[in-house]
């Protein structure tokens, strides 16, 4: 197939060689419910918005169909399983976490359904990758080198507690840090896993004060044990920093941690919503329709819905609103920008580009102070 046009004018009304009545019907998959439902409840509502207005601009009927993974391995490939059982599901937006865009991969390959992940960071997932799967977001290879620059550069690090709670998003991330970290000739580091379930971080905030770590380093995805971890690590005097990935930017452990949280750092994949201008109208309508409050995970789930939203244009315009088709529009679309002022393509393994921005809790609220 040759190289698409780019697409420089997002969302413009396209010729309707279509019934304007006829469905359209892209899947969403991410958690609604259990310990990580504030990440698919907030990726499902901007995705939703998001078709609601390209639905509007265009004149056609993109429907999205709900699949509640909880960010679990097992519930995801059952979700996708019947997602790739729906002929009609021409594309889907998402899964949510890098365990679950793992076990769910070779499903959708084997059907034949293109998936773009709003959050998925571990890098393997496009290294080599599965035609099917795409990431506009950048990975933890990033990531890591972010987190590491700026312990190096702007923090002083000499020592780190890196703590997982087994998850291949976790364990992969702390395994990524720590080898910048050896490389760097930072040896004075200690690891700690916990369960998703894990309520009690006493011992590790005594790891963190008794072995003087500089910081500490969670990834997780579980609000209730972010702000766990922080209320212990206070409770025991730790003076050092507290560092979370791009799965601590989310309000919840921020409120419930209270004052504890300030001082906090939090990198992620993509800019905030609040601060593009271009999603003045996206931020609204998620506000009247969800929720007046909202972090950055919506963010992510715009660039994924603009991405599935640009296949689908390209291919209704061809008429052909099949699989292969937004398979083949997704490997070769070119976005110069969206809404949420970042451009979409892809490299290998179906990867795209981007960065890592730097946040700081200040008053109970995340603050941009590096991109």
């Amino acid at each position: 197939m040759k190289k698409l046009a780019t697409i420089t004018l997002l969302f413009a009304l396209l010729p309707l060689a279509l019934a304007q009545g006829d469905s359209i019907k892209i899947g969403f998959m991410g958690p609604l419910t259990g310990g990580a439902a504030f990440i698919g409840v907030e990726q499902y509502g901007f995705a939703k918005v998001a078709t609601d207005i390209f639905n509007t601009r265009s004149g056609l009927n993109v429907e999205i169909v709900e699949g509640d993974t909880e960010i679990n391995p097992d519930t995801g490939r059952i979700v996708a399983e019947r997602f790739v059982a729906d002929e009609d599901i021409i594309a889907v937006i998402g899964p949510s976490g890098s365990q679950v865009c793992d076990a769910t991969q070779p499903i959708f390959e084997e059907g034949g359904l293109a998936h773009v992940t709003p959050s998925c960071t571990a890098i393997f997932l496009t290294d080599p990758g599965t035609p099917t799967f795409f990431r506009p977001i950048p990975n933890d290879a990033l990531q890591s080198q972010t987190v590491v620059d700026v312990w190096l550069t702007d923090l002083g690090v000499d020592s780190a507690l890196l703590v997982d709670d087994q998850s291949t998003y976790a364990v992969n991330l702390n395994d990524e840090v720590e080898n910048l970290l050896f490389d760097a000739g930072i040896s004075d580091i200690d690891r700690i896993s916990v369960t998703q379930d894990e309520t009690d971080f006493s011992s590790i905030a005594t790891a963190a004060v008794s072995g003087a770590f500089d910081v500490v380093f969670f990834p997780n995805q579980i609000t209730s044990q972010a702000a766990a971890l922080a209320i212990q690590l206070d409770e025991q005097g730790y003076d050092g920093i507290f560092f979370m990935p791009d799965g601590g930017f989310t309000a919840e452990w921020v409120n419930i941690a209270g004052d504890i949280a300030n001082g906090a750092y939090v990198t992620f994949f993509a800019p905030d919503p609040h601060g593009v201008p271009t999603m003045g109208p996206y931020n609204l309508a998620y506000q009247a329709e969800f929720n007046e409050d909202f972090g950055a995970f919506g963010g992510g789930a715009a660039i994924a819905a603009f991405t599935v939203l640009g296949a689908v244009e390209v291919c209704a315009a061809a008429e052909d609103l099949s699989r292969s088709c937004m398979v083949d529009a997704l490997t070769n679309l070119e976005l110069d920008t969206t809404p949420m002022g970042v451009s979409v393509s892809f490299g290998p393994g179906n990867q795209g580009e981007g960065a890592f921005f730097l946040y700081q809790v200040q008053e109970g609220t995340f603050n941009l102070i590096q991109r």
